[in-house]
């Protein structure tokens, strides 16, 4: 719809595929911020939360999985900065892009296209 009303056409009109790529930002990963090694507790609500599976949690120590981000799946959507626990800032966070790029799709296509219903914001 925003590419529809844009009074200038600075955005241009994707289809769903293309908007599913396109990569406007990239996430960032501040582990020393992260509350799996700073509180030794649970989290995951980023790799929950990332539609793309850009974010993906690994094996930390004594049972705990931390998260662990490929940029390249990353599209800059901020589900995972939105949802991340730990404030004032968060352990996960959006820098945008000047330009938009196309992102990697996932190896696991069909968990790429699985629906999201409850994204969180």
């Amino acid at each position: 719809m925003c590419s529809e009303v844009c009074p200038t056409q600075a955005l241009k009109p994707l289809s769903v595929a293309e908007k599913k790529l396109t990569q406007v930002g990239i996430a960032q990963f501040r582990p020393e911020l992260c509350i799996v090694p700073t509180q030794h507790a649970d989290c995951g609500a980023c790799a929950e939360h990332c539609p793309t599976q850009a974010v993906r949690m690994i094996p930390y120590k004594d049972g705990l999985t931390i998260p662990s981000l490929d940029q390249s799946l990353c599209i800059g959507c901020g589900g995972c900065e939105f949802i991340c626990p730990v404030r004032p800032f968060q352990a996960i966070y959006v820098e945008g892009e000047f330009f938009h790029h196309t992102a990697c799709a996932p190896a696991d296509a069909e968990l790429f296209e699985e629906k999201v219903d409850d994204f969180g914001f």
